[in-house]
């Protein structure tokens, strides 16, 4: 007989179905595999595939392992936010849910904190590692090359570590973000390079650069372009407050996916003290749109 595997459908950055990034999650997955959970990651074939656990933390709700098509990741921004959903949800019993998740993830605990109106829930805020700085953008030609914008639209960037790392690189324009057209051989070159998972790119939007519109690429991990990057928006969160001068506050309003029909709004707050930053949080909402089950 056939062994069955529930799961569910949400999309993550958003509060209204088909936007945002697409995430299946799997409440109850007892007795798969990592070579398992792999396959029906690449079954699905959404940008990441999250399932949920018992913790083995005490100080955990539960543990979560995401995959990608083609590999298990140690952290992701929209499974997090997606999977601390589910467990509210199944938490609440048709009340009102707790007003925070702890997760288990490869990286360590990462806390969600969750917002309701009345007892539905409306935004649920992640708090990421600290990020660390590495390499700065070794060669904006083949950046341009890659994104297929011109080398004068490349501003700079550096490698961004938050428990995912990225090569965040910053364009002169939001039309230049859109214009962006993929050679993916030089793209998978860049990305190497750097020894990075993805690339982000960004603009700001306003003078205040508290406005930004990015993409995200991440084709070594079967993804070619993210609608929804939380690990990224962290990163970029952290890039941009260095280049500020680490103001005591950064509140940073996000829009990605437009390009690929999934529009999705990311929230980043950034912490700094002293020259330093202090803490990182990336807050989004959840629509839940569907579920299913996998034959095994």
């Amino acid at each position: 007989m056939s062994k069955k595997v529930t799961f569910e459908i949400l999309d993550v950055f958003t509060n209204k179905p088909f936007r945002g990034n697409q995430l299946a999650v799997f409440p109850a997955p007892r007795g798969l595999t990592k070579n398992r959970m792999q396959s029906i990651a690449g079954e699905i074939h959404f940008s990441e595939t999250a399932f949920i656990f018992p913790p083995k933390d005490q100080e955990a709700d539960a543990l979560v392992r995401i995959f990608t098509p083609s590999c298990e990741i140690p952290f992701a921004g929209h499974p997090s936010i997606g999977s601390a959903y589910v467990i509210a949800e199944g938490a609440a019993g048709g009340k009102k849910g707790p007003p925070r998740v702890v997760l288990q993830l490869g990286i360590g605990l990462v806390p969600v904190d969750i917002a309701y109106s009345g007892k539905k829930i409306k935004t649920l805020t992640m708090h990421q590692p600290i990020p660390r700085f590495g390499s700065a953008l070794q060669n904006r030609g083949q950046a341009a090359r890659a994104l297929g914008i011109r080398i004068l639209d490349v501003l700079g960037g550096g490698v961004v570590s938050n428990g995912m790392d990225f090569l965040v690189v910053e364009a002169v324009s939001s039309e230049a973000v859109a214009g962006a057209v993929l050679n993916l051989d030089e793209l998978v070159r860049i990305i190497k390079r750097h020894n990075v998972s993805a690339l982000s790119l960004f603009a700001r939007l306003n003078e205040a650069g508290t406005s930004i519109h990015t993409r995200c690429f991440a084709p070594t991990l079967d993804v070619i372009e993210d609608p929804a990057t939380g690990s990224a928006a962290g990163a970029l969160g952290g890039y941009l407050a260095r280049i500020l001068k680490f103001p005591r506050r950064l509140k940073l309003k996000l829009q990605q996916g437009a390009e690929i029909g999934r529009p999705s709004a990311i929230g980043v707050d950034v912490n700094c003290d002293r020259g330093m930053i202090q803490g990182v949080a990336v807050s989004g909402g959840a629509a839940r749109v569907g579920e299913g089950a996998i034959y095994l």
